[in-house]
């Protein structure tokens, strides 16, 4: 757990509310600090943690982020009446008493327990909350998949300054009939901590759950520790842990959520009901999950029609078996457990035998096989539904947007590509990027074919299933249309 010395009780480094001659100046962006511009200090915090603007000033228009001079330094304070910390705007630790410590609590004793976020909460009676244990980059963190999901405006966030915590009584009242979500540092200690703190609420809070982080890998390689460190996740986490769901939709159910009961014990919800399937999906049979041998079936046809039969082919025709499986996982909604996986590969490997490279052992292709699954963008068919879905756009009659009766022809007919790509999905959900969804009109480019898609979430024209990879080449962002079709 990546607990920060400056976050620990204010008491135990010896710090007080407000140190005597370091008063805090609230700065606007035009100011300057000894004698150097600010700039737009909002933008830069945007652009040195990678989080989301609209993020950053959603915290700042729910009076829980504001900009100041403290111990010399431009700094941002993350906190509201009831308690704060402060971090220096240009990264750089504080030297406090002969310590660098990368954030300083603004409380001490009792004050440091209480949460902050709590005020706009209930002042905007937001009955879905997410509680970050360990301070405020995790807070920001929460409103950037906010914002990414389309539910900046609805989801409450509050904030403790470390994982000893214990939350008041009066904070657990204010907490009472809500559904709270923990993101639980991803190690024992983080997990121990979201279970101290769950069993709290789960006395007097509507549901309480605790999601786990463990096991993600952000794309510079290094283990997710917490959900700062999520807004970094790589494009193979995402796609080993489909179960991910959306970090701040709190209907969703996963393996990676856990509901905490009264009793202080947990359990995982039952697996949500598949949704209905249409027949046929991008030429394969479409058929219910539980027929485990319909599924047997399908994947032996599947490595039959990918075997080699000639040599030199050994890399295209593993490839397109890959691109088939992800396919196959795509409707499924789940990832093909590895006897499933292991049976389609034997099933390939021995009718491509004769065809394969003598100095290549049966493990060296196992391994490339298991290791290309991950690799693949795009699973068979989606280039196809894109191109049919684009071509239909062009004939078909464009969608009316809820409320807006005069709304620009782009929003509509980038909710036509929606509409027709969702008409091809077997089980209702859709992969496009921003890239791909610009092409529906010649005045959207990806930003903002982006920011057409979100007004269309606000609208309550589609829903982000799952939000796409930041990175070049990682996996576009899964989409339901929720309009009529």
């Amino acid at each position: 757990m990546s607990l920060e010395v400056s976050e620990l009780n204010g008491a135990a480094l010896g710090l007080g509310a407000i140190t005597e001659g370091h008063e805090d100046t609230v700065l606007s962006c035009a100011e300057e600090v000894k004698g150097q511009p600010a700039g737009d200090p909002a933008n830069e915090l945007a652009t040195r943690l990678l989080i989301s603007l609209d993020a950053i000033n959603e915290a700042m228009r729910r009076g829980l982020l504001s900009f100041l001079r403290h111990r010399n330094a431009l700094c941002w304070r993350f906190g509201d009446a009831a308690n704060g910390c402060w971090r220096r705007l240009d990264g750089h630790p504080f030297e406090i008493n002969g310590e660098r410590v990368k954030a300083e609590a603004e409380t001490r004793g009792d004050r440091w327990h209480r949460l902050i976020g709590l005020q706009d909460v209930v002042a905007n009676d937001r009955r879905d909350v997410l509680l970050m244990p360990e301070g405020s980059k995790d807070a920001l963190a929460a409103l950037h998949f906010a914002d990414a999901e389309g539910t900046l405006l609805d989801v409450g966030v509050v904030v403790a300054l470390g994982s000893a915590i214990k939350l008041a009584q009066e904070d657990l009242e204010r907490l009472r009939g809500r559904r709270v979500r923990i993101p639980a540092d991803a190690d024992r200690a983080g997990e121990q901590a979201a279970i101290r703190i769950a069993q709290q609420l789960a006395s007097v809070a509507e549901e309480v759950q605790i999601f786990d982080l463990a096991g993600l890998n952000r794309d510079d390689g290094l283990q997710v520790k917490d959900l700062f460190d999520a807004t970094r996740i790589d494009y193979d986490s995402f796609e080993a842990n489909r179960d991910l769901w959306s970090v701040t939709d709190l209907n969703s159910r996963g393996d990676r959520v856990r509901i905490i009961a009264n009793t202080g014990k947990s359990f995982l919800p039952p697996p949500a009901p598949l949704p209905h399937v249409s027949p046929g999906s991008h030429g394969f049979p479409v058929y219910p999950v539980s027929n485990s041998q319909e599924l047997e079936k399908e994947l032996e046809k599947l490595a039959v029609r990918n075997a080699c039969t000639e040599r030199n082919t050994t890399r295209k025709r593993r490839w397109q078996l890959a691109r088939d499986l992800n396919a196959v996982e795509k409707r499924l909604a789940r990832k093909l457990n590895p006897n499933e996986l292991m049976r389609t590969f034997n099933k390939w490997h021995g009718l491509s035998q004769p065809y394969l490279d003598p100095k290549k052992t049966r493990d060296d292709y196992l391994a490339r096989f298991l290791g290309e699954l991950g690799k693949v963008r795009v699973p068979t068919g989606d280039g196809e539904a894109l191109e049919e879905a684009l071509a239909r756009i062009s004939t078909a009659p464009l969608p009316e947007l809820p409320g807006i009766l005069d709304a620009p022809e782009s929003w509509r007919t980038l909710a036509a590509l929606h509409r027709e790509l969702a008409r091809q999905s077997a089980n209702g959900t859709y992969f496009v990027s921003c890239r791909d969804a610009a092409k529906a009109h010649p005045s959207l480019n990806k930003d903002s074919a982006l920011s057409t898609n979100r007004a269309l979430v606000r609208l309550g024209v589609i829903q982000f299933v799952r939000v796409g990879d930041a990175h070049p080449g990682g996996k576009a962002s899964e989409f339901r249309y929720l309009l009529p079709l």
